[in-house]
């Protein structure tokens, strides 16, 4: 047994190519985190469709009166507006800082509700 020779530490070899691999991955897609984008040209094309989309500002004060694109309208007219916003209309709510939380969740929920994924939330820099 005197020829078997005992190992003391470990290979870390292997470690640093994965840590170069990682390394790697991660430079590549925080590049274009901070870009924002990814930059493509786009084809040219003979004609072109225009999607109709609606732009839809819902705000709430802190007395609960609740406005449709500056126009004051009951709890009641709001679900009645809501049922007719299309999935690809852009909705913003803008409530005021006092407003009960109960009723900006009533508004997201109806619109949720709806499909509409295409929601902001207006606030002041």
């Amino acid at each position: 047994m005197k020829g078997l020779k005992k190992v003391e530490g470990i290979n870390v070899v292997p470690l640093i190519d994965i840590m170069l691999v990682l390394l790697a991955i991660v430079l590549t897609i925080s590049s274009f985190i901070a870009l924002g984008k990814i930059e493509i040209a786009l084809p040219q094309a003979s004609s072109i469709v225009k999607l109709e989309t609606k732009r839809f500002d819902i705000a709430i004060t802190a007395d609960k009166k609740y406005f449709v694109n500056k126009q004051q309208i009951s709890k009641n007219e709001l679900i009645t507006k809501i049922a007719t916003i299309k999935k690809d209309d852009v909705v913003t709510i803008s409530a005021d800082k006092s407003t009960p939380y109960e009723e900006f969740i009533f508004v997201v929920d109806n619109l949720k509700q709806k499909g509409i994924e295409k929601i902001s939330m207006a606030v002041e820099k």
